[in-house]
């Protein structure tokens, strides 16, 4: 018997259903094989996985809607609650019962949604990992999967679970994880693999494992991600202590601020020259640099010394610097790298070792935070003005704009009276121009996030179980 969905999705034409699923994509691969799916499949497969890992961001937001638009379009989507890579990376202290709670706060985040129709529908699915891996069918795919990929090309696909590629001192079932999440998605047998730019390495593992094993070669569709309000990385579902400075997430983000960073006169010009001698460098190798720069190390490669790379653009062998030179040339790096702290915001412990906790509560806005928690976040967010590439910016890009359509900043007129936005691009020229302050920007967007979120705190209050175990085990979340 057709429901009302299924006369809805029949009427809509090739074009409408595509243009659902592309709305809000970061990146699809490819367009042209998704045309061809909607052209031949009336109601294709996707899928979502995700570790249960501590409490869920707004980040989870912009992948949900996504999902919402993929059930509109016709998709049935699997989410998969993948303990047992949970479990493998060491997530909740590796304990599965702990992790298995996480799965169920998870479900409920998708009732507060408001997608409990499309669940009772059998149009939005939950699937756990340790279900799968009863199957030796399953584990066959694992091993095929690992056997198609080499070693290296398995290590670039572990930055899926938040860890570096060169990581020393991982646990070998860590390099399993990347063939697990190739496998989940030839299991499921599904038509489009659905994640943040984070999966791309994973759905890239899987489609090179599909031409040469001969299976059906899964699309992948790449939603944006969040950044941390403070700055320092993206935003994180993980709650618990981490230690340890993402020295990767800094890295990057100093290398896509080069261009302001070398006319900033709050950097010394011994700074300013630095950066200067990195922007001549090829991205690889500067982003390279910038990681030994920021760990507060001396040499790249355990080789050259990070100022003869800067300098002489060399990398490839040891050159002689005599003593009064490495004095000079330390100095310079030890004030480049407080300076560039300083300027992400980032307090340094000690000159040559630094602690920054993923766990900072006010990095992340909670799905169940409470208002003034969400206001006070948001007031305390990083957010220059005249400089649209800020956390507070991708939230109006990514949730407000896409759930509201527009943005109205309420102002008194000694101030400019109020400004309406019809779409993300005239918000970012006006704030790109200094036409609207940052204060103004925060406290609407606060206004918005305090609405937005309204569903799952009062779905939470009544519905509180699954939330306060996680709440519970946060000092047992893992990294």
């Amino acid at each position: 018997m057709s429901t009302d969905r299924d006369l809805v999705v029949k009427a809509m034409d090739e074009k409408q259903r595509l243009e659902l699923v592309l709305d809000g994509a970061e990146e699809m691969v490819t367009e042209k094989e998704l045309a061809e799916l909607l052209r031949e499949n009336a109601e294709p497969k996707a899928y979502v996985g995700y570790e249960p890992s501590g409490f869920v961001h707004i980040g989870w937001l912009i992948i949900t809607k996504k999902i919402e638009k993929l059930i509109e379009a016709g998709f049935v989507v699997d989410i998969l609650l993948a303990d047992w890579h949970a479990f493998i990376n060491d997530k909740f202290g590796g304990d599965l019962e702990k992790i298995k709670v996480c799965g169920e706060y998870f479900m409920d985040c998708y009732r507060a949604y408001g997608l409990g129709n499309q669940i009772e529908e059998g149009k939005l699915n939950f699937r756990w990992a340790s279900e799968m891996a009863n199957s030796a069918d399953y584990w066959e795919k694992v091993l095929r999967i690992a056997k198609s990929a080499s070693l290296s090309r398995i290590k670039r696909a572990m930055t899926v679970m938040g860890r570096k590629e060169n990581e020393g001192d991982l646990d070998s079932s860590k390099f399993l994880y990347p063939s697990m999440q190739a496998a989940d998605i030839f299991h499921l047998d599904v038509d489009l693999a659905v994640g943040g730019m984070d999966q791309r390495h994973a759905h890239m593992l899987a489609r090179d494992a599909a031409d040469k094993l001969g299976w059906k070669k899964p699309i992948a569709l790449h939603t944006p991600m969040l950044s941390s309000l403070t700055r320092s990385g993206r935003m994180e579902m993980i709650t618990g202590p981490t230690g340890g400075i993402d020295h990767d997430a800094l890295a990057r983000q100093i290398d896509s601020d080069l261009d302001v960073l070398v006319v900033n006169e709050t950097l010394s010009g011994d700074t300013r020259n630095l950066l200067m001698g990195l922007k001549k460098m090829t991205s690889e190798k500067r982003h390279n640099a910038l990681e030994v720069l920021i760990a507060g190390k001396r040499r790249v490669g355990g080789k050259t010394p990070i100022f003869a790379v800067i300098n002489r653009g060399d990398n490839n062998g040891e050159l002689a610097f005599d003593s009064d030179e490495l004095k000079k040339m330390n100095k310079h790096l030890n004030i480049a790298r407080k300076e560039l702290f300083a300027y992400l915001g980032i307090e340094p412990d000690g000159e040559m070792s630094t602690k920054m906790s993923k766990s900072d509560p006010d990095s992340g806005i909670y799905l169940h935070d409470e208002e003034d928690d969400i206001r006070r976040k948001i007031k305390k967010a990083w957010c220059p003005e005249g400089v649209p590439d800020n956390p507070v910016m991708e939230i109006c890009k990514t949730i407000i704009f896409p759930n509201k359509g527009e943005l109205l900043i309420t102002r008194p007129e000694k101030w400019g009276g109020n400004m309406h936005f019809k779409n993300y691009e005239g918000l970012r020229s006006s704030f790109a121009r200094k036409q609207l302050h940052p204060a103004d920007l925060k406290k609407e967007v606060a206004n918005q996030m305090v609405e937005i979120l309204k569903p799952f705190r009062e779905y939470f209050k009544t519905s509180s179980k699954t939330l306060d175990a996680v709440k519970r085990y946060t000092k047992y979340i893992g990294r």
